[in-house]
């Protein structure tokens, strides 16, 4: 390199703000790039089955049932097989279900036909003559085999028909049915349609589909209410004539089994505590999309990606001038848009915009950004330090001596604020430090270990069963984003400004024993709130003191054995709460306490019934108890349980005297 070369390298690297900008630069575009990433392969790494909860829970809370009236089911429930006899039944039933169907503008039998009946040979010629009476029964088919063979119905029942389609429908990799598919190719190449299509042409009306759909693309169902929303009259009551002829008068009829252990029934992201809905109920949701167009239809890829892309960038444009507590400010905002704008898109316009790429980038942004501007200015602070001990040095004793005791004064004053800077230097190392392990070690772990899982997944000889690997990649996921909430909130308690209000610990203590009853009561351990005052008033942020005693308490519960006891008690000591939580775990050595309340740093790591965890809950902790001006100890023993002590100011006054 030439010296003007390394002038040039030194004059960019020495100017601040210019590194800040590649900075600021360089994080934008591996965002973009990790966003996209994340959209490509959400459904390989396990991200689509959060997108899938968040779709679910949408529509059940905001759904508004509006069935049609045009769609009729005919139920085979229990009612109608305890009154005809036991299923199957004989077709020329059927038969007399047809002709009390005759004014239906189109009716969808729900019943595979495919194979004779030889105790009642005669009865498949008496149906299909019903059929050529009414003259717009439809009937289905099924796509078996991986989808190489197709189980159609008896041709003598196929020609009597006004046609037939496929009835088979796919659900997502939960289990839970969000879509249809319409239209695909058979194993022999040959073009299939779905039962839906065949009773929309039946009844002489054109199917309505998204611009530019195209055969095999699955269409998401606007489901119109749950389970049992769509008129439905019983099989047998329609036989006795109990139903009159004029109710199906130019509705779509469909007929199919409704009761307990007959025919499918599957998970919808509108069925209530995970109830299943009946296949013919899927059926009519999907024929009032297809009469009606009200799909749900989604972006092209391309689009897709795009729209993540917009909340990521507009995070990290507002990062580039806001301080590390307003950055966080922008990421819960950021979040906040993003899920609203979602739900507000998918409910108002029936389109669905995927949110998990989006919010795991501006997510990890935070911390990269954070990471990225400490490490340029740490840079920058060792090149004034370096110039500004090289300018003392070149004085020498000799220009000391000449200098009069004013510039001795101002040279004196300057070296005691390089030792403060020295020391505001060392403390922005040991975070830097901290975070590049979070996103060197900690991060990374979970995530290689899901690369490990689709290679192993890639060869047949070490290919996991499809609920392991989903099960095993979901719990990597959560371990993320677990991770990223416990250095989100160490960050936000480290930095945010204190929200200073009255606050009881007593009623805060007794809302944690609540919050951990059902994880406690799972292993019979038992939390006693003792030796408690009436109030135990104290001037505080009450988010960040409730969340330190609830992780107190949580790590007593991970770390103590079945059927024990976790004992809570608040006394005043002079102008301090004494706030202890005790339990009767495993203890620490004297050598464990002193590395207790550092970041990152835990106990018997390798321990093999050690708790997961990131080491980051107790360092919460020590930040929020010190910035409240309290302090945090232990006691304990290996072996005999141990002892959090929080000593936090008391407050005299009634808390109705709040600060402003």
């Amino acid at each position: 390199m030439t010296g003007a070369q390394s002038r040039m390298r030194a004059d960019f690297w020495g100017n601040l703000e210019r590194r800040m900008n590649v900075e600021w630069l360089a994080v934008t575009v591996s965002m973009l790039a990790l966003t996209t990433l994340l959209c490509v392969f959400s459904s390989r790494i396990g991200l689509e089955r959060i997108d899938h909860a968040f779709y679910d829970r949408v529509l059940s809370t905001a759904m508004h049932p509006d069935p049609s009236s045009d769609i009729v089911i005919v139920a085979i429930d229990d009612g109608s097989i305890e009154q005809i006899g036991y299923w199957p039944w004989r077709r020329a039933l059927h038969a007399q279900l047809l002709d009390r169907l005759a004014q239906a503008k189109a009716v969808g039998l729900d019943i595979l036909l495919s194979d004779v009946n030889p105790a009642y040979p005669n009865d498949d010629q008496v149906l299909a003559e019903a059929m050529r009476r009414h003259g717009r029964v439809v009937l289905p088919s099924m796509i078996a085999n991986d989808r190489q063979a197709l189980v159609s119905p008896l041709p003598a029942l196929a020609s009597a028909s006004a046609g037939s389609g496929y009835i088979n429908v796919y659900p997502d990799n939960d289990g839970v049915v969000r879509t249809l598919t319409l239209a695909q190719e058979g194993g022999q190449g040959q073009p299939l349609r779905h039962f839906l299509t065949a009773m929309l042409k039946a009844g002489g009306e054109q199917a309505r589909l998204p611009a530019g759909y195209a055969s095999g693309k699955a269409l998401r169902i606007a489901y119109h209410g749950g389970p049992g929303s769509y008129t439905s009259y019983p099989y047998a009551q329609i036989l006795e004539g109990k139903i009159p002829a004029s109710a199906f008068q130019g509705k779509y009829v469909l007929v199919g089994s409704w009761g307990s252990g007959l025919g499918d029934a599957f998970p919808t992201p509108v069925s209530p505590n995970g109830l299943a809905m009946s296949g013919v109920e899927i059926l009519a949701n999907g024929l009032q999309d297809l009469i009606a167009g009200s799909w749900i239809v989604a972006p092209p890829a391309w689009l897709d990606i795009f729209l993540a892309w917009l909340p990521v960038l507009a995070a990290c444009l507002a990062f580039r001038r806001r301080s590390p507590r307003k950055a966080f400010m922008v990421v819960a905002s950021v979040w906040l848009v993003v899920m609203a704008g979602s739900a507000a898109v998918l409910l108002a316009l029936h389109i669905w915009i995927p949110v998990t790429a989006a919010l795991a980038g501006v997510g990890l942004a935070f911390p990269v950004w954070s990471w990225r501007s400490q490490e340029a200015s740490l840079q920058h602070i060792d090149r004034e330090l370096q110039a500004l001990n090289r300018e003392r040095l070149a004085l020498g004793d000799e220009i000391q001596a000449s200098l009069p005791a004013q510039r001795d004064g101002s040279l004196s004053a300057r070296v005691t604020q390089l030792h403060g800077a020295i020391g505001q230097l060392r403390e922005a190392r040991h975070r830097r430090e901290q975070t590049l392990r979070f996103l060197s070690h900690d991060m990374r772990s979970p995530q290689n270990s899901i690369l490990a899982l689709t290679q192993l997944q890639s060869q047949p000889a070490t290919a996991l069963q499809q609920d392991e690997l989903l099960q095993r990649i979901d719990g990597y996921a959560h371990k993320t984003l677990s991770l990223v909430d416990g250095f989100v909130q160490l960050a936000r308690a480290e930095a945010m400004q204190l929200r200073m209000q009255y606050i009881d610990l007593v009623e805060l203590a007794q809302q944690c024993a609540d919050d951990f009853w059902a994880p406690a009561r799972q292993r019979d351990i038992e939390i006693l709130a003792e030796d408690m005052p009436d109030s135990a008033w104290m001037r505080g942020d009450a988010a960040l003191i409730r969340r330190a005693l609830g992780n107190l308490m949580d790590n007593a519960i991970k770390y103590s054995p079945a059927h024990t006891r976790i004992q809570c008690s608040i006394a005043r000591e002079a102008s301090f709460w004494r706030v202890s939580l005790r339990d009767q775990g495993r203890g620490m050595s004297a050598e464990g306490i002193a590395s207790l309340f550092k970041p990152f740093t835990r106990i018997d790591e390798n321990q093999p019934d050690n708790p997961a965890g990131a080491g980051l809950g107790l360092a919460f902790v020590h930040t929020v108890t010190e910035r409240h001006g309290g302090t945090i100890s232990v006691n304990s023993r290996e072996g005999a349980g141990t002892e959090f002590i929080l000593m936090l100011p008391a407050a005299d006054k009634p808390p109705s005297q709040s600060m402003r």
